[in-house]
């Protein structure tokens, strides 16, 4: 009995990373619904505009991760250290 529970956790848990669609085939597939290292933060939803949101509802938000600038840093000179 334990194992059932623990498999129903974890797909409550990863629902919401994950969406349905249909592929080319028209068969119902799953993709994650954000892109890989985006990370999700959770706002009430009372103020939001989609009004199947409200205050025991919380509407997610993705925050894309920054791109790989290696180590560009706007308006800094970088100079060898003197010895």
């Amino acid at each position: 009995m334990r194992y059932p529970a623990l498999l129903l956790a974890a797909a409550v848990l990863s629902g919401c990373a994950w969406e349905t669609y249909q592929n080319a085939e028209g068969k119902t597939t799953l993709r994650p619904k954000y892109e890989k290292g985006a990370r999700v933060y959770y706002q009430d939803g009372t103020y939001s505009p989609n009004m199947n949101y409200n205050q025991y509802r919380p509407e997610p938000h993705a925050v894309k991760p920054a791109p790989d600038s290696q180590h560009e840093v706007r308006r800094t000179t970088w100079e060898k250290p003197s010895k």
